[in-house]
């Protein structure tokens, strides 16, 4: 990969205090944020991808120097980590080990927990629903990147500035894991996780739901029916609405993405 203070350096010269003043609302990493809008981390990403993939396990000191580095600079370095899962998933998972204890952020632990950890959890074959209850006991911005993988079991495009490494890789504007999906493996996590007392992991809790429940809206309809104690009704809702825009006429819905969309089809 490119040297980190050179990616730090780009992503230096493009922030600005008034969008750093905006984004320390929405997040309060303890490695600070630099002010760099997502279209520019988007775009340094990728061309840092471009000029030089990430190689591991040769490069793990220098991505973890630029994880640590800023919020901004994290995220550049989760989109080099996705982009390079089919070549070392074992490798890329081990990083997740190492950079998991220092996530306390949602953003990152969305784009941590949705585009490495899970999809890493699948391609190294060690069970996402295990590698997902793993975590239960966890801080809660790890907490909420273990619900965050488990959108890696659901035909969900993938989101994010973090993402855009793995677009260009597979040449797509929409990149999902799977075509179908594993239920069984949502289902055995996602209940660990439904009383979850941390506001963070309860938001996670609610957004995986409702993409679940748009994915395969009776069994998530079961599952609000039969859950032990009822579910709280911010999970009721967020699961109805996912159950109501799977059941719209189809008229209206988005057409279908094409295979070739497919994470999937990558040779891991």
């Amino acid at each position: 990969m490119q040297d980190p203070d050179l990616i730090s350096e780009s992503l230096e010269a493009v922030s600005d205090g008034h969008t750093a003043r905006k984004r320390a609302r929405q997040v309060q990493p303890f490695r600070g944020v630099r002010g760099v809008s997502p279209r520019d981390v988007t775009r340094i990403l990728v061309e840092s991808w471009r000029a030089s993939p990430l190689r591991l396990p040769d490069d793990e000191d220098l991505l973890q120097t630029l994880f640590m580095t800023a919020f901004e600079d994290g995220l550049v370095a989760i989109g080099l980590l996705a982009a390079a899962l089919p070549d070392a998933p074992v490798d890329v998972l081990d990083m997740v080990d190492e950079l998991l204890p220092h996530v306390d952020d949602t953003e990152t632990a969305d784009a941590l927990g949705w585009l490495v950890m899970g999809p890493g959890l699948l391609a190294t074959g060690e069970g996402l629903a295990d590698g997902v209850l793993a975590l239960k006991d966890a801080p809660p911005h790890r907490r909420r990147a273990a619900v965050m993988a488990l959108m890696t079991a659901l035909p969900e495009p993938v989101q994010g500035a973090a993402a855009a490494a793995l677009r260009e890789r597979m040449g797509s504007r929409q990149v999902v894991f799977v075509q179908e999906v594993l239920g069984d493996e949502v289902e055995l996590a996602l209940v660990a996780f439904m009383r979850d007392e941390s506001p963070v992991v309860r938001k996670a809790v609610a957004r995986v739901l409702r993409a679940w429940a748009t994915a395969d809206p009776d069994r998530v309809e079961r599952l609000v029916r039969e859950f032990p104690g009822g579910l709280s009704r911010q999970l009721r809702e967020e699961a109805v609405r996912g159950i109501r825009k799977a059941r719209r006429p189809v008229r209206a819905r988005t057409p279908r993405r094409s295979d070739d969309d497919d994470f999937g089809d990558i040779d891991f």
